[in-house]
């Protein structure tokens, strides 16, 4: 992922290079362009290298967002359209095609249970059930984009030192059943989306498993 984004930015970098070289040799002057024009017109391409970026990186939410804003900023500025009468429709239409995704979705189901103690799934267009037993669980990462993933912890054990989950989910959604025997911490946030902890309050204090994460145009639930 790391040689991915260098690349990226290795991109970007010669293309900025090649619009200052061009106005310094005044290739612009017959056009009747200026560098700033150019600069001021193309100034979204950073956002989306951006999120691109955080998309290679598995950072799904920060990622679509993101991307999606410096798409809608560059149309504007190269078709000469307003901004939000641009964006409106763009909602619309991703939370039609999210829905309509979410219905079809083929999911890997996983009818016995993993042992390991960390867990990492990424669901793109895609479908995962899992369910996990872990005796020492420490936590891990779920990455979900126009896809879903079920997550069972029922069966499984908190490690003594705690746990930490992290869930970036656009287009998607998750939903994770958590073990009795700890307390759950989450902190999410939602845009056009809903993180919905539905988690009942517990007289233990330790272990602590901590979920954290994001969701776009989706939903995450925590049960």
């Amino acid at each position: 992922m790391k040689d991915n984004s260098k690349f990226i930015f290795g991109v970007f970098l010669v293309f900025l290079g090649l619009i200052f070289l061009m106005d310094q040799t005044g290739i612009f002057s017959p056009f009747r362009v200026s560098l700033w024009s150019i600069i001021w017109k193309f100034w979204p391409l950073v956002l989306i290298f951006l999120g691109t970026k955080f998309l290679l990186e598995k950072n799904f939410t920060p990622g679509i967002v993101i991307l999606v804003l410096g798409t809608v900023f560059l149309a504007t500025n190269l078709f000469s359209w307003n901004f939000f009468s641009v964006l409106w429709p763009v909602i619309i239409i991703a939370i039609g095609i999210s829905m309509l995704i979410k219905k079809d979705i083929p999911v890997k189901k996983e009818g016995k249970y993993s042992s390991e103690d960390y867990v990492n799934e990424t669901a793109i267009f895609w479908g995962v059930d899992k369910k996990v037993n872990s005796k020492n669980f420490k936590g891990g990462e779920l990455n979900v984009a126009f896809g879903g993933i079920g997550l069972d912890l029922r069966e499984a054990k908190v490690a003594k030192e705690g746990a930490k989950l992290h869930v970036n989910c656009a287009f998607g959604g998750v939903e994770i059943f958590v073990p009795k025997n700890c307390r759950v911490i989450t902190k999410g946030t939602g845009v056009f989306g809903g993180w919905e902890p539905k988690v009942e309050e517990s007289e233990v204090t330790e272990p602590v498993l901590e979920i954290t994460g994001g969701v776009v145009f989706g939903g995450v639930e925590i049960k």
